[in-house]
């Protein structure tokens, strides 16, 4: 499931009424899926990080690397996957505190689920989130 392309920017309007939108993805309504797996991965954002009136940040990935548990992602294709950073996370710290952009090299890992929306999968990395020099 991952992507072949990277999802849409978020629209202004998307990242406005995030705040409303969220909570319900919580409770399962057109919301987030837990896989019950977890991923290690490393890549490139699209483009900047976008942050929403939720609190989280959005952040698209080109994958360089990508495994989900002990397997590893064939990426002879590329291949995309979006990170989501709840805020009160210690990812959500890097992102507050450093420009994330597409030439920011990244490498992060965590739970992987199911964005219902599209379906896409998702990481939402915790304290496994790193900006590489």
């Amino acid at each position: 499931m991952l992507s072949l392309a990277p999802q849409k920017a978020l629209s202004l309007f998307d990242r406005v009424i995030a705040f409303l939108t969220t909570p319900f993805k919580f409770l399962g309504i057109s919301g987030w899926k837990e896989t019950g797996c977890e991923a290690e991965a490393a890549g490139r954002p699209v483009r900047g990080a976008q942050h929403s009136t939720d609190g989280f940040w959005t952040i698209d990935v080109a994958l360089a690397a990508l495994a989900i548990g002990p397997t590893p992602a064939d990426l002879t294709r590329p291949r995309y996957v979006r990170i989501e950073v709840e805020p009160e996370t210690a990812a959500h710290a890097v992102c507050a505190s450093n420009a994330i952009t597409p030439s920011t090299d990244l490498a992060f890992g965590g739970p992987v689920v199911i964005d219902t929306d599209g379906p896409f999968l998702e990481v939402h990395p915790d304290a496994n989130f790193q900006l590489l020099r």
